[in-house]
């Protein structure tokens, strides 16, 4: 009975293990005027929980969003890759500073191409979650994935931010818009 529960226990520590052994992801981007760095690490099967740093010029006054996040990736059949979640931004920025909590997601495809896939990911961030100048704030992206090697892809793509600020008046700011290149690794 305890050698059986000894070949149990040690076969969950390699499950266990082996999973988190890839889980690790850091994925860096830059457009025109801005840089993104974010690190995501899988918590349990299916869950994982995020931090990320965007610095943007792209306003005409320089912004910073720190954001931290939760994400469930459903186990699916086929070509689609599904996350969805909520996502905690703070901004600190020349129009105001405040953060909120925001809900949203990711789909990718893959495509006829060869280890190519091409996706759309968004956050909205509605006003009642919000804290500070913050009033409301919205996030979206498209973009082409190509895998270079196990764990690691280039990509290339559109990213939009624009939040609402409440300074006496409401007041919308694009911070950041315009292409990205990337890379992703995981370990």
């Amino acid at each position: 009975m305890i050698r059986k529960l000894n070949m149990a226990l040690l076969g969950g520590a390699l499950v266990v293990t082996s999973h988190h052994a890839m889980a690790l992801s850091l994925s860096a981007n830059g457009g025109k005027d801005s840089q993104q760095v974010e690190v995501s690490q899988a918590i349990l099967p299916m869950l994982r929980l995020g931090v990320g740093y965007l610095n943007t010029d792209d306003s005409g006054h320089n912004a910073k969003a720190y954001s931290g996040s939760l994400m469930f990736s459903p186990w699916l059949t086929g070509p689609v890759d599904l996350s969805v979640g909520a996502r905690y931004q703070y901004q600190d920025t020349h129009h105001g500073n405040g953060g909120g909590v925001g809900l949203g997601g990711s789909v990718f495809v893959d495509t006829p191409i060869p280890l190519t896939s091409l996706g759309a990911y968004g956050f909205h961030t509605p006003n009642g979650m919000t804290h500070g100048d913050m009033d409301k704030s919205y996030e979206y992206g498209a973009q082409a994935r190509v895998n270079v090697l196990a764990q690691t892809y280039l990509y290339a793509g559109y990213r939009y931010l624009r939040t609402d600020f409440d300074d006496g008046g409401d007041t919308a700011q694009t911070l950041d818009s315009g292409p990205v290149l990337g890379v992703s690794i995981g370990f």
